[in-house]
């Protein structure tokens, strides 16, 4: 499925309920009996799009706390990932490279490639078509969507 982001508000409103209902009866077959599903298995098999934004290096001469890094994730099911980082200097997203991924509870972890930090880590506090989460250790922001199927090829 893909979202019009030119359509009207309300029109994309109906499109996110759609989809949040998609990923909610993909991971129906995963969930404890009466519980909700587990994070993991909401995550696997979908395209993590995701804005972060972690404290700049010491070594950095730009201004601000905080660096600001867009990525995708394709999360595979084994804990595998193809990820790719938006290199601000060439205007382009990065080639795509394999990390890994984890989730503990509702904290999730990725490795990623650079020009980003070696490895961020948040406390996921929604997800659906949206997600969000905070981490400490280093300190890291996290706010982006999630996409059935992997975006970074284009294929479901």
């Amino acid at each position: 499925m893909q979202i019009d982001t030119r359509s009207k508000p309300a029109s994309v409103g109906i499109w996110a309920v759609a989809l949040a209902a998609a990923l909610g009866s993909a991971g129906s077959s995963t969930k404890a009996a009466g519980g909700p599903p587990k994070l993991a298995d909401l995550l696997a098999g979908n395209t993590l799009s995701v804005v972060t934004w972690v404290p700049r290096s010491a070594a950095s001469s730009a201004g601000g706390a905080l660096s600001r890094f867009m990525l995708q994730a394709y999360l595979r099911q084994d804990g595998s990932a193809s990820i790719r980082v938006w290199d601000v200097a060439r205007n382009a997203f990065t080639k795509p490279v394999e990390r890994n991924w984890t989730v503990s509870g509702s904290r999730l972890c990725l490795e990623l490639p650079n020009p980003a930090p070696a490895r961020i880590c948040a406390e996921v506090h929604s997800w659906g078509p949206r997600i969000a989460g905070v981490g400490t250790a280093p300190y890291v922001m996290l706010d982006g969507d999630l996409r059935p199927g992997n975006a970074i090829l284009g294929t479901h």
